[in-house]
């Protein structure tokens, strides 16, 4: 019974703050843009497709994905003061995301077969994955089916790593968590640039590095855009996504119990 009310309480939260960051984003990149033309008298050439991205939906759903499941102890506290353990918190959050995911990726392919039947069938298809994947089978069906599941996927993996850095710095106090957030991109820029550099000394392509990217994103030697190995990111990415969260998991069964 806890885990049940858990769920809906976290899930009616979720549903809400889902809803106001799309109005929100539609506004910012829809509606402002629109007002900002007709001040100007520039409306004439306001051209919507222009403003509106295909992609739109599918950066919104992942950015408030990531965003909401790294957060973590506030949630905790709310629970645990209320005798909620860490365990029912940490499944009834996981499947209330899970909820949210599969809503919003339905609501991506509702928007994509709008946008291009309506706004621009000219730029990519329904489901952008398609792109690298939409030929591998012989069944028009089986593609989008497996489109659908890889594209699930790969949401999925960005949630389970907001996840994971919401338990991580669960365990640090407020002011260990702040340094952390400002010296964490230093640190992944620092890697970055130095890879960067090893590329243009030897390129990553020669080497296992390379090898294991191709293999991941199922890019054969062979492959050819649109036949990539569809169950190569499937793989990879249910193996990425257990991973992850067994990490989150075990970290959120250490938050301490706020005094």
């Amino acid at each position: 019974m806890r885990i049940k009310a858990a769920f809906s309480y976290q899930l009616k939260n979720y549903f809400k703050s889902f809803g106001w960051v799309y109005l929100w984003s539609v506004a910012v990149v829809v509606i402002l843009p629109f007002l900002i033309s007709l001040l100007l008298g520039r409306i004439n050439i306001y051209d919507i497709s222009n403003y509106l991205p295909q992609l739109l939906p599918a950066m919104i759903l992942s950015f408030y994905l990531f965003v909401f499941g790294g957060i973590s102890y506030d949630g905790f506290k709310l629970f645990i003061q209320n005798g909620i353990g860490r365990k029912t918190y940490f499944f009834s959050k996981l499947y209330a995301l899970t909820i949210i995911l599969v809503v919003g990726e339905v609501i991506n392919v509702l928007y994509g077969i709008f946008y291009h039947r309506f706004i621009n069938a000219k730029k990519n298809p329904v489901m952008t994955f398609s792109v690298l994947y939409g030929h591998y089978f012989n069944s028009a069906a089986a593609n989008a089916v497996s489109v659908f599941i890889i594209t699930i996927l790969f949401i999925a993996c960005i949630m389970v790593t907001g996840m994971v850095i919401g338990s991580c710095l669960g365990l640090f106090s407020r002011r260990m968590q702040r340094a952390i957030i400002v010296g964490a991109p230093i640190v992944l820029f620092v890697l970055l640039a130095v890879l960067v550099m090893l590329n243009d000394q030897t390129s990553l392509k020669m080497t296992w590095i390379g090898d294991f990217l191709l293999f991941i994103v199922g890019m054969g030697n062979q492959s050819n855009t649109g036949h990539f190995v569809a169950f190569a990111p499937m793989l990879s990415g249910a193996i990425y996504f257990i991973v992850m969260l067994l990490i989150s998991y075990r970290l959120t069964l250490h938050f301490r119990v706020p005094r």
